[in-house]
């Protein structure tokens, strides 16, 4: 049971947002969640960095993608992580769609997308090495950031230079990271009013896939249960009576706290019978 409480907390653990960007929002008048759908197809990759790593002729790639504020350089929710993908001449297909809702409409709420590469190590572990990721802007003015099908270059390093110092406060990172050059993922970011009906199942700001199991939700055939969601059926019930029984009682630490404390009383000797030994070895 009890690694099965660990396993739902690990699950179920999310990072908050930057306490300054939820009052901005509030302050913008953005406190109505709204729903969206991020569908990533495959990242075109022909000139990886190629790190040496164990078992290079059996590794595979995994997507993980997390929410960033970079006014003030934190990651939050939690992160998202694909099943393994092989690559197939210079592509990796992951035709993943994911879901989340949000109150941060604002300019500097980001998606962070990594590129993993997994190869296995002798004693059955993985070995995980980045291999470049990319920074989705959501909320945007500019005309060419509408919803549809859009490319988004792969940069050099790992997603923790956005931490650095100098990339605080900026607005655009394409001058300050370094591209891969023929490297970009496919994505298309759409709002999703379906979601709406829904969002009290979901946590905010936590990317989710619609074939992940979302207790109260049904199946779909699709496999896809958020894209057009349908709610179970709710059945009400009376709860008679609630015991909780916190172990130990208030009344048994009680006991044994006196307990120690008599037997410590009992072990101590007193600086008085020290002397007195002391004196009769003299004499």
């Amino acid at each position: 049971m009890a690694a099965g409480w660990n396993e739902v907390f690990e699950r179920s653990r999310v990072v908050p947002p930057p306490c300054q960007t939820v009052r901005l929002a509030v302050e913008s008048h953005l406190t109505e969640s709204h729903g969206f759908q991020l569908s990533l197809s495959r990242l075109t990759a022909a000139h990886l960095p190629q790190e040496k790593s164990e078992g290079e002729q059996d590794v595979t790639y995994q997507l993980r993608v997390t929410l960033f504020d970079r006014n003030h350089q934190q990651f939050f929710g939690k992160t998202w992580k694909s099943s393994p993908q092989k690559m197939k001449t210079t592509k990796i297909s992951f035709n993943e769609v994911l879901y989340f809702h949000t109150s941060l409409r604002l300019l500097s709420t980001v998606v962070v997308l990594e590129l993993v590469s997994l190869s296995p190590r002798p004693d059955g572990s993985q070995q995980a090495l980045g291999r470049g990721f990319a920074v989705l802007e959501l909320f945007t003015n500019r005309p060419e950031a509408a919803d549809g099908d859009r490319r988004l270059n792969l940069h050099h390093g790992s997603p923790r230079s956005l931490l650095h110092p100098l990339l605080k406060d900026t607005v655009e990172y394409s001058s300050l990271l370094k591209t891969i050059d023929g490297a970009h993922f496919e994505y298309v970011l759409k709002n999703h009013q379906a979601l709406v009906s829904v969002m009290h199942l979901l946590p905010e700001n936590v990317l989710i896939s619609g074939n992940e199991n979302i207790p109260g939700l049904a199946t779909s055939p699709t496999e896809d249960a958020l894209l057009r969601p349908q709610l179970l059926k709710m059945l009400p019930f009376t709860l008679n009576k609630l015991t909780i029984s916190l172990q130990p009682s208030l009344e048994k630490f009680e006991s044994q706290l006196l307990q120690l404390i008599n037997a410590d009383c009992h072990n101590t000797v007193r600086p008085s019978q020290h002397i007195l030994s002391l004196d009769s070895n003299c004499t």
